[in-house]
Protein backbone atom coordinates (compact mmCIF):
# COMPACT_ATOMS: atom_id res chain seq x y z
CA UNK A 1 0.00 0.00 0.00
CA UNK A 2 1.29 3.47 -0.99
CA UNK A 3 2.17 6.07 1.49
CA UNK A 4 -0.53 8.61 2.44
CA UNK A 5 0.05 12.26 2.49
CA UNK A 6 -1.20 13.99 5.64
CA UNK A 7 -2.80 17.38 4.76
CA UNK A 8 -1.78 20.39 5.99
CA UNK A 9 -5.11 21.75 6.36
CA UNK A 10 -7.46 20.33 9.08
CA UNK A 11 -10.30 18.97 7.15
CA UNK A 12 -13.24 18.13 8.88
CA UNK A 13 -13.34 14.36 8.82
CA UNK A 14 -9.89 14.73 10.45
CA UNK A 15 -11.17 16.99 13.49
CA UNK A 16 -14.26 14.67 14.05
CA UNK A 17 -11.60 11.52 14.13
CA UNK A 18 -9.21 13.17 16.04
CA UNK A 19 -11.32 14.57 18.56
CA UNK A 20 -12.91 11.67 19.55
CA UNK A 21 -12.52 10.59 23.09
CA UNK A 22 -11.70 7.53 24.66
CA UNK A 23 -14.59 6.58 25.40
CA UNK A 24 -15.71 5.93 21.91
CA UNK A 25 -12.75 4.71 20.85
CA UNK A 26 -11.72 2.13 23.89
CA UNK A 27 -14.79 -0.42 23.08
CA UNK A 28 -13.63 -0.63 18.89
CA UNK A 29 -10.46 -1.12 20.76
CA UNK A 30 -11.71 -3.91 22.75
CA UNK A 31 -13.08 -5.21 19.74
CA UNK A 32 -10.28 -5.61 17.65
CA UNK A 33 -8.30 -7.42 20.58
CA UNK A 34 -11.11 -9.72 21.44
CA UNK A 35 -11.61 -10.64 17.88
CA UNK A 36 -7.88 -11.06 17.30
CA UNK A 37 -6.80 -8.41 14.98
CA UNK A 38 -4.81 -6.18 16.46
CA UNK A 39 -2.51 -6.67 19.06
CA UNK A 40 -3.34 -3.78 21.54
CA UNK A 41 -1.95 -3.50 25.27
CA UNK A 42 -5.23 -2.81 27.18
CA UNK A 43 -3.82 0.90 28.04
CA UNK A 44 -6.21 3.98 27.11
CA UNK A 45 -3.80 5.30 25.77
CA UNK A 46 -2.64 2.82 23.35
CA UNK A 47 -6.36 1.87 22.75
CA UNK A 48 -7.38 5.27 21.08
CA UNK A 49 -3.58 5.66 19.57
CA UNK A 50 -4.95 2.40 17.24
CA UNK A 51 -8.03 3.45 16.62
CA UNK A 52 -7.08 7.07 15.71
CA UNK A 53 -4.52 5.47 13.41
CA UNK A 54 -6.80 3.35 11.61
CA UNK A 55 -9.69 6.01 11.17
CA UNK A 56 -6.95 8.50 10.09
CA UNK A 57 -5.80 6.25 7.69
CA UNK A 58 -10.09 5.63 6.14
CA UNK A 59 -9.74 9.41 6.27
CA UNK A 60 -6.88 10.11 3.81
CA UNK A 61 -7.51 7.21 1.75
CA UNK A 62 -11.39 7.62 1.49
CA UNK A 63 -12.21 11.59 2.51
CA UNK A 64 -15.87 11.70 3.47
CA UNK A 65 -16.64 8.32 3.03
CA UNK A 66 -14.12 6.94 5.52
CA UNK A 67 -17.50 6.34 7.73
CA UNK A 68 -18.83 3.56 5.55
CA UNK A 69 -15.33 1.93 5.35
CA UNK A 70 -15.22 1.90 9.04
CA UNK A 71 -18.53 0.77 10.16
CA UNK A 72 -18.02 -2.24 7.04
CA UNK A 73 -15.04 -3.29 8.81
CA UNK A 74 -16.01 -2.79 12.76
CA UNK A 75 -19.56 -4.93 11.74
CA UNK A 76 -17.25 -7.59 11.14
CA UNK A 77 -15.03 -7.00 14.18
CA UNK A 78 -17.86 -6.76 16.10
CA UNK A 79 -19.45 -10.14 15.27
CA UNK A 80 -15.59 -11.74 15.40
CA UNK A 81 -15.27 -10.13 18.63
CA UNK A 82 -18.97 -11.90 19.79
CA UNK A 83 -17.99 -15.36 19.04
CA UNK A 84 -14.78 -14.99 20.43
CA UNK A 85 -15.97 -13.91 23.77
CA UNK A 86 -18.97 -16.87 23.14
CA UNK A 87 -15.89 -19.43 22.82
CA UNK A 88 -14.11 -18.11 25.29
CA UNK A 89 -17.27 -18.32 27.79
CA UNK A 90 -18.15 -21.98 26.87
CA UNK A 91 -14.26 -23.04 27.11
CA UNK A 92 -14.69 -21.80 30.76
CA UNK A 93 -17.39 -24.15 31.48
CA UNK A 94 -20.11 -20.78 30.95
CA UNK A 95 -18.29 -19.20 33.88
CA UNK A 96 -17.15 -15.19 33.94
Amino acid sequence: MPDLIFPRELTGELMEVLGMPNFQTGPMAHAFRDAGRAQIRPKCEDEQAFILHWLVTLVLEHGADWRRHAGDTLEAVIAEAKAARAARKAAEGGHG
